[in-house]
């Protein structure tokens, strides 16, 4: 992209940040590459888009954000240096990577031998590790965020950072969680994200680092999302063989395991954090350079999670929203409470319902002697029946039938 139409292109934020030229734009900022004036650096600027900059609360959620970013500090992750805002655009600065993205990687050499494609994928282990440890999720795990260093180096970037804008390639929820294409399916549907939503993330990129695949696609990210929800994804080796492409490495039976470990859909089912992810990602090296790629089923049943205790997976489906109420039948929420009696009198004995008596069809009560008319809900039950009584059957001691 031509940096020179970019009109933040050599100016200075905040008397140090000399921008120097833009280097990627995404739906909720532009990074651009820096020299800091006061540190004789260069480093990475990402600068809020301009509309979104308006919204006080999303400039604090991307503040609030890159404080928690900040806190982490490994290898694996990009460093956040400062953060601040100038002429209203919040900006974050971190360290600057000389290399490629993971995306690159996997469209110029996928499907990558298991060896390579598990030395890649540890370090984006290590990095979730060390993040969940923290209590920071990263919430878009995807090969756009994983940077390749020119020494080989993996680096993770965009811990935390939120996506509310909508794009297309982002999820339209209101609340935008990640990348259609990586979306774990309870975020689709009912929950929040924690440490399961990372692992499933990090398997799909696992999968298509080993077929060179995603393992779901459509025409849109509703579909794409649909089939996240519902159906399974695959091991890696079946979806070689459909394929129909040979390849001079196997995939022994515990790395498919792994990736279906961690892309469960049943997210109680599933490696729970990025330290369970990593010790399997180990174990899965560790045999592979003993066994020379042949099959562990030993070690395939040792990674895959317990099932859930009830033995049934959950069913993702979407929150339950209450039907609006109309204003003839307004909903009513009952609290059963005991009863309060006086301190110098004993419990009264329940009253009976009264005994039916047949209605003259020819006479109709007036509406001012009523009891539907002027009946009162009180908090008072009978007991004998699921009929509630009214403040004035209440006070005479007799039920009635008019909150039935």
């Amino acid at each position: 992209m031509n940096s020179t139409f970019d009109p933040l292109v050599g100016q200075v934020l905040d008397e140090r940040y000399e921008i120097v030229a833009k280097v990627a734009r995404g739906g909720m900022a532009t990074v651009y590459r820096a020299r800091d004036l006061r540190l004789s650096r260069v480093v990475a600027v990402k600068v809020m888009r301009s509309d979104l900059g308006e919204d006080d609360e999303f400039a604090a959620k991307f503040d609030r954000e890159a404080r928690s970013a900040a806190v982490l500090s490994h290898p694996n992750v990009v460093s956040i240096f400062d953060q601040g805002s100038s002429q209203g655009q919040p900006y974050i600065v971190m360290e600057f990577i000389e290399g490629e993205t993971l995306r690159r990687v996997i469209g110029r050499e996928a499907p990558l031998p298991p060896d390579r494609a598990l030395e890649l994928f540890e370090q984006v282990a290590a990095a979730l590790s060390a993040a969940h440890e923290a209590g920071v999720v990263h919430r878009d795990i995807k090969p756009e965020n994983v940077m390749l260093t020119d020494r080989g180096q993996v680096k993770v970037a965009d811990f935390g950072l939120a996506r509310q804008v909508d794009s297309p390639q982002m999820t339209a929820t209101g609340v935008l969680v990640g990348t259609a294409s990586y979306l774990p399916p309870e975020l689709v549907t009912h929950a929040r994200p924690d440490g399961r939503s990372d692992v499933y993330s990090a398997g799909v990129v696992l999968f298509e680092l080993l077929t060179g695949k995603k393992p779901h696609t459509g025409e849109n990210n509703y579909q794409i999302a649909y089939r996240h929800v519902n159906v399974d994804i695959e091991k890696p080796s079946e979806r070689l063989s459909e394929l129909g492409q040979s390849f001079d490495w196997p995939i022994p039976d515990y790395l498919d395991t792994l990736v279906l470990a961690a892309t469960r859909r049943d997210p109680r089912a599933r490696i729970a954090n990025g330290y369970e992810l990593l010790a399997a990602v180990r174990k899965v090296r560790h045999e592979m350079a003993r066994g020379a790629g042949n099959d562990n089923p030993q070690l395939a049943a040792s990674i895959l999670p317990e099932s859930p205790a009830d033995g049934v997976t959950e069913r993702l489906k979407p929150r339950e929203r209450p039907r609006p109420a109309s204003g003839m039948t307004p909903e009513t929420v009952i609290v059963r409470q005991p009863q309060w009696q006086p301190a110098d009198q004993a419990p009264r004995t329940p009253i009976p319902p009264p005994e039916k008596t047949p209605v003259n069809p020819h006479h109709s009560p007036s509406p001012s002697h009523s009891p539907r008319a002027s009946a009162r809900p009180c908090s008072l039950r009978c007991t004998s029946r699921t009929t509630r009584c009214t403040a004035g059957a209440a006070a005479s001691s007799r039920c009635c039938w008019c909150c039935c």
